[in-house]
């Protein structure tokens, strides 16, 4: 319920602009360190914990004049499939804000401001791109057993990859991607008082994952042309 909510929220928030698109991602995100604490007495070569997440996001779109590098601001939610290890269960979730680069490499000089569906040439050669993005995330972690934890914490990271434009039509275009997401450590503040043996409460682990995405860009105003 609460992923359905943040998702419908983000849509309203951007559907104003003329330029946005709606952006849906799967994947799987390493937490070596908080894995690492979980599984303390159990298998950790057997480990799955918190990998799988799936997210969400809006972005807004606008590009320099004369070169085709575009920017596209998104404002996302993560849900991390929650996993149960020796007796706690343990939940992740994130909301994120990215700033995406799309560099059209293949067709860099390109400057006509107008969709992809308009552009002139094949489809690789108007729609291969490369992405980067870094990103700023803030965690709500909760662990449930014989004891009660939750908390936040927050993390930067950068994502990147490769992918292309499909022009549906000069007001729709759907673009795959695949994208390496790394971040930084981040904190899961007296993660560790889960375990009386253990001195330092806080836990802090970075994360890494590969990402497949998807984003559906709507555009109203698809004859803006050649701006010289």
């Amino acid at each position: 319920m609460r992923f359905i909510l943040v998702f419908s929220l983000l849509i309203t928030s951007l559907t104003v602009f003329a330029q946005f698109g709606i952006r849906a991602g799967y994947g799987s995100t390493s937490f070596k360190d908080w894995e690492g604490f979980a599984y303390r007495r159990i298998d950790v070569n057997k480990a799955s914990f918190l990998n799988s997440g799936l997210n969400v996001g809006v972005d807004y779109w606008f590009r320099l004049k004369k070169r085709r590098i575009e920017f596209m601001p998104e404002l996302g939610y993560t849900q991390f499939a929650a996993s149960s290890v020796d007796g706690y269960n343990y939940s992740l979730s994130s909301f994120n804000a990215y700033f995406n680069v799309h560099a059209y490499v293949l067709d860099l000089a390109e400057d006509c401001n107008c969709p992809t569906f308009s552009k002139q040439g094949n489809t690789i050669k108007k729609g291969f791109f490369i992405h980067a993005a870094p990103f700023f995330r803030y965690y709500i972690q909760e662990a449930e057993g014989s004891q009660s934890l939750s908390g936040n914490s927050t993390g930067i990271g950068i994502r990147a990859g490769a992918g292309i434009d499909i022009g549906l039509s000069d007001f729709l275009t759907l673009t795959p991607m695949v994208a390496y997401e790394a971040t930084g450590k981040s904190n899961w503040k007296d993660l560790a008082t889960l375990d009386t043996n253990i001195t330092d409460p806080d836990i802090k682990s970075s994360g890494s994952g590969l990402f497949g995405l998807m984003r559906l860009g709507f555009d109203s105003t698809p004859t803006r042309g050649d701006d010289n």
